[in-house]
């Protein structure tokens, strides 16, 4: 009988400089994108914005994924122009794909956004946004199946990638 539980990840916040961030950028990566945006995206957004970086480790304390989040305004013309929670990136290391790591990363990135909008003070709006290339068919299906819901049929071009790509969300406050 095959186990269902949910996989087990152990999120460990990390900075720029940490030596997990420097190993995750050389993880062969089958999109080039994953590549740039963590070498030019990610970075801006920790330093000149409201960035967050985890690594995601295994039970056995391997480092399986990463994910980031930002408070920007990306998509504030779809928020009467507040800020809101945004996933720019986020990854399983492609050796531990398959075992259900994603959905373990998503589900607390979803987590991290619901916090970031309750925080006192806080015009963070409760919609959190990602967008994800449509030759990403299984990440895809993973943000469909943690409640992601796409904003329009028809997908948008990437100029710098030469490809298309979906606007995902999810309210993430009752």
């Amino acid at each position: 009988m095959a186990d269902h539980s949910p996989a087990v990840v152990i999120p460990t916040q990390i900075h720029l400089k940490h030596g997990l961030f420097r190993a995750i950028c050389h993880w062969p990566f089958a999109d080039s994108f994953v590549g740039r945006l963590l070498r030019y995206d990610i970075p801006q957004r920790i330093k000149l914005g409201n960035g967050r970086m985890w690594a995601y480790l295994d039970a056995a304390h391997e480092v399986i994924g990463f994910g980031s989040i930002d408070v920007c305004s990306d998509y504030s013309d779809l928020t009467g122009g507040k800020p809101h929670p945004y996933i720019p990136l986020l990854a399983v290391n492609p050796e531990s794909e398959g075992r259900g790591y994603g959905k373990a990363i998503v589900r607390h990135l979803i987590g991290e956004a619901a916090l970031l909008a309750v925080q006192p003070g806080n015009p963070c709006h409760d919609v959190l946004f990602l967008d994800v290339y449509t030759t990403s068919v299984r990440a895809i299906g993973l943000y469909e199946k943690c409640g992601f819901l796409k904003l329009r049929d028809q997908p948008l071009f990437d100029d710098i990638e030469q490809q298309t790509y979906f606007i995902m969300s999810q309210r993430i406050l009752p």
